[in-house]
């Protein structure tokens, strides 16, 4: 079930599901110019470290791809508090960091940002229980 917004590129749309794939945790996925729509990654969840339920849109930068999961992860909430990472457009992820709740965040839900060679985004929950704006290096 796609719910956040495609990227482009080179003629390529890549984008995320919040569910399905094999482990119903959400993918990440690439539809070619023919319509041929393929899994590039299928999350695992918190029980192996990774993130699940990506709601936000990706971002490229440097020919990788960037997200966040709202839940997953290795952090302290119940079903993890959410991940950015990293997906090659080979198919390989990274967790880049883990959201903890306090005083990290929890459940980023939106897109990221590229400046100053980071990545900026925001949680809805967690810090203080009001969210948090955080900063994670590429």
């Amino acid at each position: 079930m796609p719910q956040a917004s495609l990227v482009a590129i080179d003629g390529k749309l890549y984008g995320t599901t919040i569910a399905g794939g094999t482990n119903n945790c959400g993918t990440v996925f690439v539809v070619s110019q023919t319509g041929r729509e393929s899994v590039l990654y299928n999350f695992k969840g918190s029980r192996y470290g990774d993130g699940a339920i990506p709601q936000a849109g990706l971002i490229a930068v440097n020919g990788a791809l960037y997200g966040t999961t709202s839940s997953g992860g290795s952090g302290g909430c119940y079903d993890g508090c959410g991940t950015v990472f990293m997906v090659s457009m080979t198919g390989k992820e990274t967790v880049l960091h883990s959201f903890n709740g306090s005083p990290s965040g929890a459940g980023p839900e939106a897109s990221l940002v590229a400046a100053d060679g980071a990545m900026y985004g925001t949680t809805q929950r967690g810090g203080y229980d009001v969210g948090t704006i955080f900063r994670v290096s590429q």
